[in-house]
């Protein structure tokens, strides 16, 4: 019976033990992940063996949360911070300025050293050399080879070149043959030990901590400059800057940085974070303004002066070369000014040239009218006689009714008849002058149906002479444009003319009965620009271009209507295009801005 009362309470025990373990098991898959980048200076692995003591001491103090620690350098912990992938930092100070003067930091804590008088200012710079090297002190290292880590690592490098700066020193110079290795940071001091570089710039403790793991032989290497603060265990180059620090990223919540400052405030300087650490546990945040001091001395700070500030620090630093790039800007200011003037010189002679151009055109397009009246001068000789001869009549039919004593009234309609005819015979006066006339380019708004019909009443009769059946056609709503009345009809007079000679040519070649000589003028008003086509069922182009200067067909013609059509045309930013037509004609298309 007892037997079976002990294997009963063995079977409650190992169920209770099961709802125990599956209860714990419920609870710790409830933890959410807290992500903490830590700087690694000398690797992954030192900063898991330093670091991990303390993510498992928050683990334990924050039941729900899981720590987890990742090991960064310098460019892979700005990026974290960036791009919010970290829930907490932890580095030293120099980053810690410049991240949390770049974005939106809480620093919760900072480590504490234990330490009188300095209890958490451990940060600074130790140049080592070797023992039996010839340098004591540091403005002796000059140009020398040395190492460090980087440009940017604030614990070595950057307190070290802070220190020689204040010393007087041109920083530029004295590092002028320094190699930065890189994380971990031990590769600076094997370096030395191999005699690759005479001096090695590491952060303080790095040469005790080596010689203490048996990384490097002891009593061998010495710290130059040594100012090492009382209770202090290490050799020290520069002054100390606050210890490491922890703070919280824009992605943790407010709630769970109370809980961490509070479980790093409450750790014992006996605990094994504290121990692994180096400290004696954690204090308040530290004043970083000393650093940014520092760092507004070395120009690099992220609220940096204008540029003009370092561009003038620069110039102190390298006054040779300022001078040589003061006389190099006088010399080709010179050279400019030499420049301009040969520029401007030729810019009066092209001016000069380019009006001398424009003159020689203005007579070309002159010469070209008036050759265009001799070619229309039997039909202008027709137009003006027609109201000549009708003045002539009516005026004997007057007479002869005043002879007859006829009335009043019915004389004085010969006299509006005669009238009539005198307008008449003034208007293709009028039209005459305006064509042949010189002048300068004149846009005003004009319109073009208006053109286009006294341009066909100069063309009437060698239309009728010639038997050529004229169209016309108008698509859209007539809308005014600027142009120059004068060059525009030249260019309407060039097109007619060549179109009835071709018609006149494809009659004299192909002698067929039933061709009608016809020529078409469309108008086309669109939004932009207005379209006018002159079509033709003549002979064609014939192996004309429209940039053919003197070529011409006619006897005795110049060979400039084309060319002059085309530089109209470009006055008026407008086109002008030739296209064949089957069977047999051509088809110009010019195309005019309204403005």
């Amino acid at each position: 019976m007892r037997t079976v009362i002990q294997h009963i309470a063995t079977l409650l025990l190992a169920s209770i033990s099961l709802l125990f373990s599956a209860f714990s098991f419920g609870q710790s898959t409830e933890k959410h992940s807290v992500d903490i980048g830590v700087l690694a200076i000398r690797g992954s692995l030192y900063a898991q063996q330093r670091w991990q003591p303390t993510m498992d001491w928050l683990s334990q103090q924050i039941p729900d949360s899981d720590f987890i620690l990742h090991p960064l350098d310098l460019e892979s912990m700005a990026t974290a911070v960036q791009n919010q992938s970290m829930d907490f930092i932890l580095t030293n100070p120099g980053q810690a300025v410049r991240l949390g003067r770049q974005f939106e930091l809480s620093w919760l804590a900072t480590l504490n050293s234990g330490l009188t008088g300095h209890f958490n200012h451990t940060i600074g710079s130790a140049v080592v050399v070797q023992k039996d090297a010839p340098y004591f002190k540091i403005e002796e290292l000059a140009g020398k080879p040395m190492a460090a880590v980087s440009e940017r690592a604030f614990g070595g490098y950057l307190t070290l070149r802070y220190q020689v700066l204040e010393m007087g020193i041109n920083p530029n110079d004295f590092f002028a043959n320094v190699r930065f290795l890189g994380f971990p940071i031990d590769a600076n001091l094997y370096q030395l030990r191999d005699k690759i570089v005479d001096a090695a710039i590491v952060p303080v403790c790095l040469l005790e901590t080596m010689q203490q793991e048996g990384l490097l032989e002891a009593n061998a290497y010495r710290v130059i400059n040594a100012q090492t603060p009382n209770d202090f265990p290490c050799q020290v180059s520069t002054r100390l800057y606050p210890n490491w620090s922890f703070a919280k990223t824009e992605r943790a919540s407010s709630q769970l940085a109370k809980q961490v400052t509070r479980a790093l405030l409450a750790m014992p300087s006996d605990s094994q974070a504290a121990i692994a650490a180096g400290a004696s546990g954690w204090t308040s945040p530290a004043s970083l303004l000393s650093i940014d001091k520092l760092y507004q001395a070395l120009d690099l700070h992220p609220f940096q002066e204008p540029w003009w500030k370092e561009a003038f620090r620069w110039l102190r630093y390298h006054q040779e070369w300022a001078w040589a790039v003061f006389v190099f800007v006088i010399v080709l200011n010179a050279y400019h000014f030499w420049l301009e003037y040969r520029f401007s010189k030729s810019k009066q002679a092209l001016e000069q040239t380019q009006s001398r151009l424009k003159e020689k055109s203005e007579q070309l397009e002159h010469s070209q009218r008036v050759a265009i009246v001799d070619e229309l001068g039997s039909s202008l000789a027709h137009e003006i006689n027609q109201p000549l001869a009708a003045i002539r009549n009516y005026s004997e039919g007057g007479l002869l009714r005043l002879s007859k004593q006829r009335p009043n009234e019915n004389i004085v309609p010969v006299f509006h008849k005669i009238q009539k005819e005198v307008d008449r015979a003034d208007a293709i006066i009028h039209r005459l002058r305006n064509l042949i006339k010189k002048r300068s380019i004149e846009k005003q708004p004009n319109n073009v149906e208006d053109l286009i019909t006294d341009t066909l009443e100069l063309m009437h009769y060698r239309l009728q002479k010639h038997s050529v059946l004229l169209m016309r056609e108008t698509e859209g709503d007539v809308i005014a444009a600027d142009i120059d009345s004068v060059g525009i009809q030249q260019v309407f007079v060039n097109l007619l003319n060549n179109a009835i000679d071709a018609c006149i040519s494809f009659q004299q070649h192909h002698k067929t009965e039933d061709y009608q000589a016809t020529i078409t003028v469309e108008t086309e008003y669109h939004q932009d620009n207005l379209l006018v086509k002159i079509t033709d069922n003549g002979t064609g182009l014939a192996g004309i271009e429209i940039n053919d200067a003197f070529f011409t067909t006619k006897e005795n013609g110049l060979g400039l209507g084309l060319a002059i059509c085309r530089d109209v045309m470009e006055t008026h930013h407008g086109q002008i295009k030739l296209q064949s037509i089957k069977p047999h004609g051509c088809m110009v298309t010019l195309s005019l801005p309204y403005f």
